[in-house]
């Protein structure tokens, strides 16, 4: 184990339609499963989430394979990544199939003679279909919501695996919420989405737009991770006549994913775990606030564009696990993390754009994160319940999450 790097991710959370799916397709598949080894295949996040799940139903005879070779010959927690070649030398094993778009994997299996379904499975359960679903139903007086994996996730505890983006759309109604969430997504692809639905004539009455101060950050909008350029060309496929701006932008979004970057990671099991949390936090949460950033240009560009249609724009900032800041910073950490607000809101104020802040920063307790230990800002149940509580008594929400308003 010596000299080997762990490429655990921390995984307490995970998009809860991905979650949903990995449970039950672990129950459906047990028989398959017995007195194999277990072979995941995609030594990333998804496959730390289906470990998880495996290690939960009490299965150890398991290892990693994936083509990165940078990954190979090192470990997720205790089990090695081996590549595909290593992999096809034990005959007695079944491989799961983890990442979203693994269309080259399973073509690997398949050249490899082996058989979907007896010898390799597909977990590579992908929530777009249901993001292109929302997005095509046609609304009118509406509230339009958009973001990320604020949204979109649940902690692996819960009991109930319902997303702050499910709850909202429950609270509110299908015929008076459009909630277009996912996982990773930044700025640029909200323009992008919103011009899109203006352009075929909706107009929602207001506009509650996810802020994650991360999304501001230079690296953020060219990594692989945010780029889902599946998810935008299946978007603009649904419009008659799309943008050509959204068209070249799908076109941007398969280029920056295909120009592959390890991404930093933190385990809990790394010595340096500490370290790293710190690194990731001083990236994503305490950088150094440029103005021409491209989240930045971008979430001036969507404002504008809602001001100039009328719409009012609620710029909403979910709560982020300031006790973990401090513990890696000390007591100067609010102070640091609110630097980079201001600096937006200034920007933002000089143009002359307008929008309201609904700030949960500060609203959580400890205990109510996913991972109190780490950075990660995805909640648990107890805390999108005080989410939810939070977001109905804003008076520009209060119309669409108070049930008692709605039925009176």
């Amino acid at each position: 184990m010596s000299g080997k790097m762990n490429y655990a991710w921390p995984v307490t959370s995970e998009n809860s339609v991905v979650y949903n799916c990995f449970l039950q397709k672990v129950e459906r598949i047990k028989p398959r499963l017995q007195g194999k080894r277990i072979a995941v295949f995609g030594a990333g996040i998804r496959g730390c989430c289906l470990l998880k799940i495996l290690e939960d139903n009490g299965y150890r005879n398991i290892v990693f394979v994936d083509n990165n070779i940078e990954k190979q010959n090192n470990l997720i927690n205790h089990y090695d990544i081996i590549s595909f070649e290593t992999a096809l030398q034990e005959k007695d094993q079944v491989f799961l199939v983890t990442p979203e778009g693994a269309e080259k994997i399973c073509s690997q299996l398949t050249d490899a003679g082996l058989i979907e379904n007896e010898n390799w499975f597909s977990f590579s359960v992908s929530a777009y279909q249901q993001y292109v679903e929302e997005y095509q139903r046609s609304l009118g007086n509406y509230l339009l919501v958009m973001g990320d994996c604020a949204f979109t996730h649940i902690a692996l505890e819960d009991q109930n695996h319902d997303s702050l983006g499910t709850m909202i759309r429950n609270r509110a109604g299908a015929g008076r919420c459009k909630v277009l969430d996912m996982h990773g997504m930044g700025q640029q692809a909200y323009y992008h989405i919103a011009r899109s639905l203006l352009e075929r004539g909706e107009k929602p009455d207001k506009f509650l737009l996810l802020l994650m101060i991360e999304t501001m950050a230079p690296k953020v909008p060219i990594m692989p991770r945010t780029q889902h350029p599946e998810l935008i060309r299946a978007l603009v496929k649904t419009l008659e006549t799309p943008n050509p701006e959204f068209a070249a932008y799908a076109d941007l979004a398969q280029e920056r994913f295909d120009r592959f970057q390890l991404e930093a990671f933190a385990s809990f099991h790394d010595k340096a775990s500490q370290k790293s949390e710190k690194l990731y936090m001083q990236i994503n949460y305490l950088f150094r606030y440029r103005e021409t950033a491209e989240g930045v240009t971008y979430l001036k560009k969507t404002i504008k564009m809602m001001n100039e249609e009328g719409i009012p724009v609620i710029l909403y900032i979910p709560p982020v696990n300031y006790w973990q800041g401090e513990a890696l910073f000390g007591g100067d950490f609010k102070a640091l993390y609110e630097t980079n607000f201001e600096k937006l809101y200034a920007s933002l104020e000089r143009e002359g754009l307008r929008y309201e802040v609904v700030d949960a920063s500060y609203l959580l307790d400890l205990d109510d994160f996913a991972a109190p230990n780490t950075i990660d800002e995805t909640c648990r149940y107890s805390g999108r319940e005080k989410i939810m509580q939070f977001l109905s008594k804003n008076a520009s929400l209060r119309k669409y999450l108070n049930q008692r308003e709605m039925l009176s």
